[in-house]
């Protein structure tokens, strides 16, 4: 097998944009807003690598071996899990590390450091990683190369095949697309750090767990689709764009209110 140059080309491109725009974002939104506090997307990408990287997978260890069985119960937990740990880490972020710089527009910073470094994470060092692997293969062939990285185990190797056959496959279509959903997503974050913002003031705790379930309901056409009930990747992403823009509105309102030091409606 040799991996086609285009497919190299498409991995490694999409894997630096998926780095560079996450920072570009961050960069621009501070010349924007000077008054905003660059530590804040700091405190964003933390919140993710702590309670998503760490905390949420070592909840995955114990549960997912008890749900896998169980579609609806999979789609549950896989739903509310990342809305729990995720909100919940804003949320404390917040409390604990930005009691002086709790604003709207601090609260933008630290969704676009959290969803960028979701966006570095999964989508980048997954496709830079992916690159390397097709270059290896064409450098020493695919026999050679599965046989040095399972060591002859063949229940492995049968997985090593089936993953460089899916990275064979990759195009520019597909790491657009991955991108698009990365944007949606960022987008998303950077609502769902609003809202959680207010909910760290005092009186407006029952906000947190609207952002739970806000998270949770997004999650859950990509849930579906992963166990197979849903098969489309436009019914995963149409969804996606509509629940984003519809929690749009309302982030807009309260960054507004905010700059005016009014309570938004």
């Amino acid at each position: 097998m040799n991996i086609s140059n285009g497919t190299i080309a498409a991995l490694v491109i999409g894997g630096l944009l998926a780095v560079i725009i996450p920072i570009a974002a961050i960069i621009v939104y501070k010349r924007w807003r000077r008054d905003a506090w660059l530590p804040s997307a700091l405190l964003g990408a933390g919140t993710f690598l702590v309670f998503a990287l760490i905390l949420e997978q070592l909840l995955h260890t114990v549960m997912l071996p008890v749900v896998s069985g169980n579609k609806v119960l999979y789609c549950v937990y896989g739903c509310l899990a990342a809305g729990v740990f995720e909100e919940t880490g804003r949320f404390v972020a917040y409390k604990a590390f930005m009691k002086n710089h709790r604003t709207a527009h601090n609260a933008v910073m630290m969704g676009l450091g959290h969803g960028g470094f979701e966006a570095m994470a999964l989508l980048g060092a997954g496709l830079l990683s992916n690159a390397f692997v097709a270059v290896s293969v064409n450098a020493v062939g695919l026999d050679v190369f599965v046989e040095q990285a399972t060591l002859g185990n063949a229940e492995l190797a049968e997985a090593v095949r089936l993953q460089i056959d899916a990275i064979a496959q990759s195009d520019f279509g597909i790491v657009a697309l991955g991108l698009f959903e990365r944007l949606i997503a960022m987008t998303f974050h950077v609502c769902m750090s609003v809202i959680v913002y207010k909910s760290a003031e005092k009186g407006r705790l029952m906000l947190l767990p609207a952002a739970i379930l806000l998270h949770a309901l997004l999650d859950s056409v990509a849930v579906m689709y992963q166990v197979g009930v849903i098969t489309s990747v436009l019914a995963v992403h149409i969804p996606m764009v509509v629940m984003t823009a519809a929690v749009a509105v309302p982030t807009y309102k309260i960054i507004r209110a905010d700059r005016r030091g009014e309570n938004p409606r």
